[in-house]
This record gives C-alpha cells, sequence and structure tokens, in this order.
C-alpha cells in the first residue's frame, strides 16, 4: 500500500461523480467498462501523492465510465500504480486456489489456445526459426551468434502451461515432423512451467504426457515469470541460469501476458500520463481480500497524473545503473542520458517509480514510451494504452538465459498496431472466471527493436487471437544505434527518419529538461518499425512459415470457423463436418462439437465418406488429452463404430473410456449391446449385469438382460419386448425404412449424457466448448 491509502477492506461511499465523457469509438478498450472511474472531486482527498508545486507535477486528473453514483464501495487498496496494485494478487490467487479446474470445468476458457491446429502452426513457425539459423550458421562459420549446436540441447520453454494442453499439441506436432527439422529432435527438450503447486502435479500424472518425460522430451518446472531468475527442471535436476544455454531458447506464451501485471498510460495534448488504480467490489465488506470471487464483483477506478517518459529509469547509482547528477541521470557504461521523472520530482526521493528492477531495460522502456508521446502528441482524440510491464520482465529473464538470443511465440487478445490507441478511455478489465486485460503486442515489438530483434505481427485486426513472433540475435540494439549515429551524412540517418520532438514533449514540471537527448529524439517516427522490417528480412523461412502458419490462415481463423459452423449452421453436411476436421488434424474436441451429426448422418452416408471417417477417427483418439471428464471422447468414438456396425472396434473404445473416465451403466449397457450385435449372448449378460450393479434402476438394461436371457433359455412363452430403434437415431427419426442384416435389427446405442454421469453441465459445454476472451 502507498501512503494514505484506506485499509484492506474498509467501505467507501464515494461522493457524486461529474458529468460522464464520451468514449471514442476508436478506443481499444471495449465498449462497455468493468470499471468506475474516480470522481474528479476525491483527487485531492484520496490522492497518495502531495499537493502540485512548481517542481511537481501536475495535479491528477480523473475520467468517470458512468453518471451514476456506484452503491458502498469495499476499498482493497487506494490509488496505485497498476503494476504494483492488488489486482494482481487476486490473478495469483484465483490461479493457485482453482488450479487445473479453472480448465477442466470450463472456469477459463482455453479451446481457441489448445487445440491440435494451434499446436502444429507452433511448430511450423519454430520450424523456419530453425532453418534460418541453420542457414546463417553455414553463411557465417562457427561465430555465428545464432549457431546451432546439436550436441546441446534447445529449449523450447512454456510460460503459463495451464492444463498442459497445448504443451502436448505442439510437442507431438513436432515429433511428428522430426525429420523436417534442422535440428535433431532428441536434443529438443520442451519445459513446461507454471507458478502453482497444483498443475506442476497434474502434469506429473497425466498419461498423455508421461512418455515425452520418459524419453527426456518433455520437462517441467515451478516457474514464477514475473519474479524468478533461474528455472530449475525437476527431471534432468539441471538449473538453467543466464547465459548457460549454449543455443538460443525458444519462448511459447499462450493467454499469459494478458494475466501478468501492466500499467497504464495515457498521451492527452501530446503530455504523457500514468494512470493509477484503485481496486475495489460492489460488496460492501470482503472479509478475505485475496477472495478469487472478489474479481466477480470488481468496481475499480482510474485517475491520471502527468509524468515523463523516463518513468522506469532508476536511480540507483550501484554499478552500471544510474548516476544522479544535478538533476540528470547517466548509464555507467553508455553515454545515454536518463532525466528523473516527474512522479520522481514529487515524491522528493530524486529516483523514479521504476526502481531497480527495470535498470538494464530502463533506456528501452523510456524510448518506448517517448515514441508514443511523439506518435500521439499531435492526435486530436489522445491515445490510451496499456504497458506489458509484467510481460518484458519475463521476456528479459528467459532471454538472458541464452545470452540474448531466440524466437518468442504468444498468442493472446490484444492490439499490435498503435493506431489501435487512440481515445481517452480507461481499461477494460475482462472478467471470465479470472479476469484480463488487452496486450500491447505492439509495445513488446518495439522493446525487441530497440534491443536489436524484430517483430512479425498478424495484420488481422478482427480476431479474439493476436499471435505474434519476436527474434532476438544476441545484438546490442543501443550499440547498433549509436554505430548509425556515427555514420550520420547530412543529418539523415541510414534506417531511420530523425525527427524532433514535437513542443508538446516539453513538460509542464520544471524538473525534467525540455530537450531529450539526440539519442531518443532519433528513436521516434515510422523509421523504428522500418528498422525491424530490414531485421526480418534475413529470416525468409520464419517469415513464410508465419505466413503460412498465422497470416494466411492461423489459430483464430480455425477457431472462428468451427465456432460458426457450430451455431450458424443448425444441419451441417457430414462432407463439411469431415473437411473441418481433416483441417483441425481430427481434434477431438471438434469432433465432440460435431458427434451428434456424424452420427445421424452417418448410417445413411456413402460408402467412400465412411471411409474418409473411418480413416480418420483413430487420429481422433491419438490427439485426445484427457482434462474435462464430462467430454468422453472413447465414448463417443465407440458409438460411431457401433454406427457403422464395428462392433469390435467399438468394444476397444468402450473399453479405453471405462479406463480413461470410469465404469459407467450406460457404457456397459452399451457393450453389451455389442456383443449382442456379434452373436456373444453370455457376454452380452454380463455387461448388462454390470450396468444394473451401477444402477440398478436402469430399466433399458434390465428389459435387455430379460431378452438375452429369454434367447439363451427360451421359455414356453416368450415374454413381449417392442421393438428397439434404428441404429444411432433417436426414437422415430427413420420411420420404417430402417436396415437389417440377417433379419437381425439393430439396437439402439444409448447416449452418455451429462446428466447420466451426474455431473454439472460447465459453461464450456453448453456454449461447446466455445468460451474464449474476446473484447466485450
Amino acid at each position: 500500500m502507498m501512503n494514505g491509502t484506506s485499509d484492506v477492506g474498509a467501505p467507501l461511499a464515494p461522493p457524486p461523480p461529474p458529468p460522464p465523457q464520451e468514449e471514442d469509438d476508436g478506443a481499444m478498450m471495449g465498449d462497455s467498462l468493468d470499471s468506475v472511474s474516480a470522481p474528479s472531486s476525491s483527487c485531492s482527498s484520496m490522492s497518495p501523492f502531495p499537493p502540485p508545486s512548481s517542481a511537481a507535477p501536475q495535479p491528477l486528473t480523473s475520467s468517470t465510465s458512468s453518471s451514476i453514483p456506484p452503491p458502498t464501495r469495499c476499498v482493497l487498496e487506494d490509488f496505485t500504480r497498476c503494476s504494483e496494485s492488488h489486482l494482481w494478487k487476486l490473478m495469483m490467487s484465483f490461479y493457485d486456489r482453482k488450479g487445473v479446474e479453472s480448465w477442466s470445468q470450463g472456469i477459463v476458457p482455453h479451446f481457441i489456445t489448445c487445440n491440435a491446429f494451434i499446436g502444429h502452426s507452433y511448430a511450423q513457425v519454430l520450424q523456419g526459426y530453425l532453418r534460418d539459423c541453420a542457414r546463417k550458421a553455414r553463411e557465417n562459420g562457427p561465430g555465428f551468434p545464432l549457431v546451432l549446436d546439436p550436441n546441446e540441447p534447445l529449449y523450447i520453454i512454456e510460460l503459463g502451461a495451464g492444463s498442459g494442453k497445448f504443451s502436448f499439441f505442439m510437442l507431438k506436432a513436432l515429433a511428428e515432423m522430426r525429420e523436417l527439422l534442422d535440428f535433431p529432435f532428441k536434443k529438443i527438450v520442451y519445459v513446461m512451467t507454471d507458478f502453482t503447486q497444483n498443475n506442476f502435479k497434474f502434469w506429473e500424472s497425466h498419461p498423455g504426457l508421461r512418455p515425452y518425460i520418459e524419453q527426456g522430451s518433455l520437462d517441467l518446472a515451478i516457474f514464477d515469470a514475473v519474479h524468478d531468475q533461474v528455472i530449475h527442471l525437476a527431471h534432468a535436476k539441471k538449473t538453467l541460469a543466464p547465459g548457460t544455454l549454449k543455443n538460443p531458447v525458444c519462448v511459447v506464451a499462450n493467454y499469459l501476458f494478458d494475466t501478468l501485471c501492466h500499467d497504464i498510460f495515457q498521451v492527452e495534448g501530446g503530455v504523457l500520463k500514468e494512470g493509477l488504480i484503485s481496486v475495489g467490489s460492489k460488496k460492501g465488506h470482503e472479509p478475505d481480500p485475496l477472495d478469487p470471487e472478489i474479481i466477480k464483483r470488481f468496481e475499480n477506478r482510474f485517475m491520471y497524473r502527468e509524468i515523463g517518459p523516463d518513468y522506469y529509469c532508476p536511480a540507483t547509482g550501484d554499478g552500471g545503473g544510474v548516476v544522479v547528477d544535478g538533476g540528470a541521470a547517466t548509464f555507467g557504461g553508455s553515454d545515454e542520458t536518463c532525466f528523473p521523472s516527474a512522479t520522481a520530482a514529487a515524491n522528493g526521493r530524486g529516483e523514479s517509480q521504476g526502481g531497480g528492477e527495470d535498470k538494464e531495460d530502463a533506456v528501452h522502456f523510456r524510448r518506448i514510451l517517448q515514441w508514443y508521446q511523439h506518435h500521439f502528441g499531435q492526435c486530436p482524440s489522445g491515445a490510451s494504452f496499456l504497458f506489458p510491464i509484467g510481460a518484458l520482465r519475463a521476456l528479459r529473464r528467459l532471454l538472458a538465459l541464452s545470452g540474448g538470443r531466440g524466437l518468442v511465440v504468444s498468442g493472446d487478445k490484444g492490439n499490435n498496431h498503435a493506431e489501435q490507441f487512440k481515445g481517452l478511455v480507461d481499461p477494460h478489465i475482462a472478467v471470465h472466471g479470472s479476469f484480463s486485460v488487452m496486450v500491447n503486442y505492439h509495445a513488446i515489438g518495439m522493446y525487441f527493436i530497440s534491443r536489436g530483434g524484430f517483430a512479425l505481427h498478424n495484420p488481422q485486426e478482427e480476431a479474439s487471437l493476436k499471435v505474434s513472433a519476436f527474434v532476438l540475435s544476441g545484438n546490442d540494439g543501443i550499440a547498433e544505434d549509436e554505430e548509425e549515429e556515427e555514420e550520420e551524412d547530412d543529418g539523415q540517418r541510414r534506417h531511420c527518419v530523425i525527427m524532433s520532438a514535437p513542443s508538446t514533449f516539453t513538460s509542464t514540471s520544471s524538473s525534467v529538461p525540455s530537450s531529450p537527448p539526440s539519442s531518443y529524439t532519433s528513436w521516434v517516427g515510422p523509421g523504428v518499425e522500418a528498422k525491424g522490417e530490414d531485421r526480418a528480412r534475413a529470416f525468409p523461412a520464419l517469415r513464410a512459415s508465419f505466413y503460412n502458419a498465422v497470416d494466411r490462415f492461423g489459430p483464430n481463423d480455425f477457431f472462428v470457423m468451427q465456432k460458426c459452423m457450430k451455431e450458424d449452421s443448425p444441419n451441417p453436411t457430414l462432407k463439411a463436418v469431415v473437411a473441418l476436421l481433416k483441417l483441425g488434424d481430427w481434434d477431438p474436441d471438434v469432433f465432440y462439437k460435431f458427434r451428434d451429426t456424424i452420427l445421424n448422418q452417418v448410417p445413411t452416408s456413402g460408402q467412400k465418406l465412411r471411409n474418409d471417417l473411418c480413416r480418420g477417427i483413430p487420429r481422433v483418439w491419438e490427439n485426445y488429452y484427457m482434462l474435462d471428464r464430462d467430454k468422453d471422447i472413447a465414448f463417443e468414438i465407440g458409438r460411431f463404430y457401433y454406427g457403422i456396425r464395428e462392433y469390435e472396434r467399438a468394444l476397444v473404445y468402450y473399453l479405453k473410456s471405462s479406463e480413461a473416465i470410469g465404469e459407467h451403466h450406460v457404457t456397459c449397457h452399451n457393450m453389451g449391446l455389442c456383443h449382442y450385435s456379434l452373436g456373444q449372448h453370455v457376454e452380452a449378460l454380463e455387461c448388462f449385469q454390470r450396468s444394473l450393479s451401477l444402477n440398478a434402476s436402469y430399466e433399458k438394461a434390465r428389459s435387455w438382460q430379460q431378452k438375452v436371457m429369454q434367447e439363451v433359455n427360451p421359455s414356453p412363452v416368450p415374454s413381449p419386448l417392442p421393438s428397439p430403434p434404428y441404429l444411432g437415431q433417436r426414437q422415430g427419426d427413420r420411420g420404417e425404412k430402417g436396415e437389417r442384416e440377417g433379419g437381425l435389427v439393430t439396437p439402439e446405442v444409448e447416449n452418455l449424457s451429462l446428466e447420466d454421469r451426474g455431473g454439472s453441465v460447465s459453461s464450456q459445454n453448453t456454449s461447446q466448448g466455445e468460451g474464449w476472451r474476446e473484447e466485450v
């Protein structure tokens, strides 16, 4: 907590707010906000900062999202810097307490980033990167920074692996393309990481991951992406520390960066401002401030104050850091100068909010903030953007393992173009069990450019999942810029357009110099991003792979296609479903969503289409990663094989269902029907008896038990039984034109519904697994 904050859990009745401000239609945040901004009348009384003076920043300003005063509010935390706020403690508490249930029960949406299609897409991107590294090593010799050593491991580190489902799909895709990789697959080690022990235990015991662990292709680690410096591998008993990796590192992060800490900024009238947040609850009292249920009751407020672009500049004075001298701070070993921010002047300590944690990246962060201030300096509508400080800290630590060499592939909801930030609005906090914000992939790309790398963004704007790739080659971006400055001719840079900072750059605070150093003024304008584009041209295989696997038709497109086919086409044809299954590499979740279409249409389909299905269905089981026990994939495959009269294959998958999910009376009943159809009456009786032992009131099993007993031991007067409906259809679907084999009516296979299991229908099941993080 900062000075002047309220006690955690204390209720606060706010004063009436001022008239509402209009939201900009082009703003990056959603149409509706999950937060209420602080009224301006409360700024002076609630601000944890001292009043403005001639050497201090301008007073805090506030905005409001509603003209209706909220009810009594529980203040969990008074106004503070967003990245240090109570928000992220609640986030950690949610995943720590919920564990894998966050995904298995459909609380957190995950299908869009956990399917066979996206696993293969990411594997293709990595394949392109490895091909470029191998080619560049051949061209430049063994001293090249990106040379691949086939005798050393190449680590793929997934941040926030969660349920492990994406890890399973990507590792499986890499194993299947091992002959096409420019690196031996046996030396690739996929490392699943997360901060919670609950997820770690789930991975350890998961049958889908165990084979990869045993062969050494997969390792596990507890790793806090924001704070930890090293990674301890649980099975290799090895520690990955900075500078220890011989090969470049590959980092994967899906639906993670939107849950790591962010800072809030706005540019208004050319002035850069920081956003402060007060975390609160609509409930009058919260006895447990870390209760994840508070997320559903968020009543957050925001206010803004002017700062300088050196917001993250540390003033520690230690070796290689920043030395404060007469109002300016100089980076040790560099001629770049860092000026104390307005916030630093306000708190009277001569240091900025950033602290020593970000001193390694202070130059890069300052460049990015100044770029936004310059870019939106003349924009009438202003701009609002989030700064993914948590993601950048995590990437800095991970890339340090390999000396700043590596590939990052990340998918999340977010923005990757600066024009998407126009408008002055509070950040939208999307609540979906947990919560998330929009990731600023544009800022992450600028960070990589500043460090001598580049970014590849998917330009598609209408997308719930934005996938980007980032590359660092071990070059020092600052040193490169200094070399370019020395080669200036007639005041023009070779790669970057020199543009003077606008007059609006000058801060109203007398402590901030009006003329920033030349090395900063040069890092503005469109030439900065052009520099990254120039570097990307040296990686043609990566660019081609990214285009084919992401741009042309990527994970978001696949998600939209299957979603629209399910929701907009009430009766899709079997041909269309088969085509979708092939496109998604026979993903089990897609099969489950369209199981009824398959079962209803396959009995009357042509032999060729039926053959196509029979070739692909085994792939469904190969891709199965058990997570949601309500989705019994093996059971549904058994129903499919029964529907095409492949009774022995049906029995195989019913047995798999019993082994994976557990015995169920409906499964035993269906196994009895399979044995009956094969003429195996004794086995059929055993299955019907087992079904009744699991559920004595299950009348269908009792009726079939009596029928089979009558056929095995016929009595003088057989008991009349109604003719069962035909295969794979509900009662009355086929009328009087059912097919018969040898005079035997094929009995109906019972469908195993959620109600039969006695389980609850999760939000993901009711929407066919469509949970996705989207802007509201």
